[in-house]
């Protein structure tokens, strides 16, 4: 029996392949079966015979390594599938330990915020009664009247504070609406008409579609963004626009401001962090929360209203689809 070196075979698949193995684990028995039949081709052409005694044993031969090549290719693509499977699996694990962990949080941020809240609010309101009624007994203009002033001011900054606190421990319950860009404008623009008014913003809307959400939460996200846009670029403009793809609502909230600081950018939605003097650091923090509970994500995107792209742009992106 006359024989030839056959051909070597390398088993390392390239990216691509992997991937293909992965989705259909088939498709390596019908790559070995091919693998078999070239090689049977390739002597063929080259002149070479295997013969057992008097036969001609080359294709027999052939579609034994045939054979065996769809048995190997079949198992190295259960083998990558079984690989892929797992890697879903474990990502679904960590996104779940990582969303348990999140909760255990949210639930000791609500006991700490309920034993502030029930320690601090009612002596909070005490003093900023007896503040009040003092700057009534005092004259106009008196440091003491200036005073009670403060302590006012200062109070109503606590409650806020602790008010912004219950509010992101609070858990969120969610309900899905059909809803229109210029409906959830309705239900804000009475509360920033007056902030826009008195720093002399320009607000521009467009887009149209629904967006599927919860109205209350949606319109808490809009006045958050809203009201950050125009504490950083006074004077300025605010674009509000909603935009779709085939599954994504997506809802963006723009300004020609001077930005987000490069070095906070990367976790401006983590609780507690701020870049404005006396802000609590949830605002943005309870954002994503409202994203999350949608389904959604929100990010800064580069590129605001200003010059050059100067300026803060936060994408909100939710999925479609029927309430």
């Amino acid at each position: 029996m006359s024989r030839a070196a056959l051909p070597s075979v390398t088993l390392a698949p390239v990216p691509s392949l992997t991937a293909l193995l992965s989705s259909h684990p088939h498709a390596g028995t019908l790559l070995g079966f091919v693998l078999g039949v070239i090689d049977y081709l390739m002597l063929r052409g080259l002149g070479v015979t295997m013969r057992l005694e008097s036969h001609d044993a080359t294709l027999a031969i052939c579609m034994v390594f045939a054979a065996s090549f769809a048995g190997l290719g079949w198992a190295i693509g259960r083998l990558l599938a079984a690989q892929a499977a797992l890697r879903v699996s474990a990502a679904q694990v960590a996104d779940s330990q990582r969303r348990a962990l999140h909760s255990e949080k949210l639930a000791e941020i609500g006991q700490l915020a309920a034993g502030v809240a029930h320690e601090v609010r009612n002596p909070l309101g005490v003093i900023r009664s007896s503040a009040a009624m003092l700057a009534l007994d005092l004259p106009d203009g008196s440091d003491a009247r200036r005073a009670s002033g403060f302590i006012v001011e200062e109070v109503d900054r606590l409650n806020g504070v602790v008010r912004a606190l219950l509010n992101y421990a609070r858990p969120l319950a969610t309900r899905r609406e059909l809803l229109t860009l210029p409906a959830l404008m309705t239900a804000v623009h009475p509360l920033i008409s007056d902030l826009l008014k008195d720093h002399a913003m320009t607000l521009t809307t467009r887009g149209d579609g629904d967006i599927t959400g919860d109205p209350d939460l949606l319109a808490q996200l809009l006045l958050t963004l809203i009201i950050n846009a125009v504490q950083a670029s006074p004077g300025g403009q605010i674009d509000v626009s909603l935009v779709h793809t085939d599954d994504t609502s997506d809802l963006r909230i723009a300004d020609d401001g001077p930005g987000v600081d490069p070095e906070v950018a990367d976790k401006i939605f983590t609780p507690f962090v701020t870049t404005r003097a006396g802000g609590t650091g949830l605002g943005l923090a309870m954002a994503a929360r409202i994203a999350e509970a949608h389904g959604g994500t929100i990010q800064l995107l580069p590129g605001g209203l200003g010059p050059g792209g100067r300026g803060a742009c936060f994408s909100l992106k939710i999925p479609r689809g029927a309430p």
